[in-house]
């Protein structure tokens, strides 16, 4: 009993360390730093998501003194001039908020303070958004819960494999049910709701979140058929969990749906 519980606590905190990397490693993750300046440290927070008519796409500065500052911004890969946009103070902050693009849109900034005629690139390097539309929460809410569940367990069920401790055939079906609902089908819908398209991995697109759900599909599919037939079931549930190890060690939405301005025949 107790070594059972032990498993299941342990299996949580491994789900939980997974899902905090893939966030904090993740290109949409805020940029949060530090930087010293005039003799003072300026903390500033940039976002590398915004969400379409929302209002969490301001650049936030904190300091304590007067300052000038403006953010450069581009549209990502439009070789376009860019446009500039001033920071005014509001609320402790000086902050500015970039103007809105379509589902899938990008851009591309600096921001530059100025203080007592000296000036200074805050960021060293330019810093990428990417805009995403606003997801309903009876949709982004079952897919993020199905898709914890389904790591969690998966490392259950590969710790009961390894150690012998507790039947894995139930829990294998619960498992492939948890992938399909929450990376098949509220997956799907996430992606519509924030991009504008249902599914932009293989074959029809590059996207890495979609082709990585697909990747453990495949790598499920076998391990749940060899344990209805009780078949090397332990070894396919070995692969299957590495691959949805690795799969989970990658950044949560790199190499994601971007938009292509050209496309748009306009500014």
């Amino acid at each position: 009993m107790l070594k059972n519980v032990l498993l299941w606590v342990f299996s949580f905190l491994v789900t939980v360390s997974f899902s905090v990397f893939q966030r904090l490693t993740g290109p949409t993750y805020p940029l949060k730093e530090k930087k010293e300046f005039m003799g003072e440290v300026l903390e500033y927070k940039f976002p590398r998501s915004c969400t379409v008519s929302g209002n969490d796409c301001a650049l936030k500065i904190k300091s304590a003194g007067e300052l000038d500052a403006y953010v450069s911004y581009v549209r990502f890969k439009t070789g376009e001039a860019p446009s500039q946009i001033a920071f005014e103070k509001k609320e402790g902050f000086y902050q500015a908020a970039l103007p809105d693009q379509p589902p899938a849109g990008k851009l591309k900034y600096d921001v530059f303070i100025v203080k007592d005629g000296s000036g200074l690139k805050i960021n060293e390097k330019a810093v990428i958004t990417r805009f995403k539309g606003a997801v309903p929460p009876l949709v982004l809410v079952p897919h993020v819960i199905f898709m914890f569940f389904f790591m969690f367990f998966s490392v259950k069920i590969f710790l009961s494999n390894v150690s012998g401790f507790g039947p894995v055939k139930h829990a294998v079906f619960l498992n492939y049910a948890f992938l399909i609902i929450g990376g098949f089908v509220f997956g799907p819908l996430t992606q519509y709701y924030a991009f504008g398209d249902a599914w932009t991995g293989f074959p029809f697109g590059h996207d890495l979140t979609d082709n990585k759900t697909l990747i453990m599909l495949v790598f499920w599919t076998p391990a749940l058929f060899a344990v209805v037939k009780n078949k090397n079931h332990k070894s396919w549930i070995n692969l299957a969990f590495a691959v949805t190890a690795l799969v989970y060690l990658v950044p949560h939405s790199l190499l994601g749906s971007e938009l292509d301005y050209q496309s748009l025949g306009q500014k």
